[in-house]
């Protein structure tokens, strides 16, 4: 169950970054706390620009894919990820913003988030999201230059990129789909943001793995019941050719607006409890069993910042459109 059938995949198209409603994401991107602007200045005006070196004319012929992947992979380790995997670039799995993508690979990391500082919920978390996507993205340009060096294309692709990371990383074996709408990993459990380079540097793939986390996500109902938005539904969608999981975007984005991005879903997720923050998610699962539901998380939230949520706002027409 856990190796997604993508036979019969389409294109997917790229959401609007920032969400559906413009004003609303103003005010978010506004009240973002300095560390998190900073973050993002760094990736939008450094990073990117960089992100798709020239390749170096006197290419280094690949006799052995599998020793290449090894390499590149070694590397991607070396400067600080947690977790990399190779998937083949299925043409299915590019945005369709992105056009005709020449690459053939997409190699896939990702990067352990603060448990502890996820579970704020609130601006701390916000600064923890962004200085992991820009190590990712900082990471992925140091990557895509040393494989320009071997004389072969590559872009370094960010969240907001060419390609949707959550589908590719399962095609890499990083882990699989989450009833939330995230990759859920075996070592990582669900607090980790991913990152990837695309390139058409021959690499030996690694392929999607079965690790019984989908089995668990039919059964659990965790996620579903603390979601504020009741965007996370209890059953599978065909989306794009592709039946999986599927979050109600319109419904969750409000919500991701008001706290600071949200993260509720992949913090109370049972599956952290695997992962590498086992013992923090032990020690916070005694929150869950005292709030029990979506209601009595906003209710702690309330009382342990300054937020309320009276002037909520009911989510915005349903629009067909990518999850995050």
């Amino acid at each position: 169950m856990g190796r997604i059938d993508i036979s019969k995949a389409t294109r997917p198209t790229r959401g609007r970054v920032g969400g559906t409603d413009k004003d609303r994401a103003a005010r978010f991107r506004e009240r973002m706390p300095p560390a998190a602007k900073r973050s993002v200045f760094m990736r939008n005006e450094i990073l990117l620009p960089m992100r798709s070196p020239p390749a170096n004319p006197a290419r280094t012929e690949i006799p052995d894919t599998t020793t290449a992947a090894t390499e590149i992979k070694g590397m991607a380790r070396g400067m600080g990820v947690d977790d990399v995997g190779i998937a083949e670039l299925d043409a299915s799995l590019v945005f369709t913003q992105a056009g005709d993508l020449p690459h053939t690979r997409a190699i896939v990391f990702g990067i352990a988030m603060s448990f502890d500082t996820m579970a704020d919920i609130g601006p701390r978390s916000q600064d923890e999201v962004h200085r992991v996507y820009h190590k990712l993205d900082d990471i992925g340009v140091r990557l895509a230059h040393q494989i320009a060096a071997f004389g072969y294309n590559a872009s370094m692709q960010p969240n907001e990129g060419d390609i949707p990371l959550v589908a590719l990383a399962q095609q890499a074996g990083l882990g699989e789909l989450g009833k939330h709408g995230s990759l859920i990993s075996p070592k990582l459990g669900a607090s980790f943001r991913l990152g990837a380079v695309t390139t058409d540097m021959p690499l030996a793939i690694d392929g999607p793995q079965d690790y019984g986390i989908d089995e668990v996500c039919a059964r659990c109902g965790v996620c579903t019941r603390f979601c504020p938005g009741d965007a996370i539904k209890p059953f599978k969608q065909a989306i794009n050719g592709v039946e999986r999981w599927h979050v109600d975007t319109p419904a969750c984005e409000p919500w991701f607006h008001k706290l600071f991005g949200c993260k509720i879903c992949l913090m109370v997720c049972p599956l952290n409890a695997k992962g590498m923050f086992g013992t923090a998610f032990k020690a916070a699962s005694r929150t869950l069993v005292q709030t029990k539901d979506a209601k009595g998380m906003l209710k702690l939230i309330e009382e342990r910042t300054d937020m309320r949520y009276e002037d909520f706002v009911a989510p915005a027409a349903p629009v067909d459109e990518e999850p995050r």
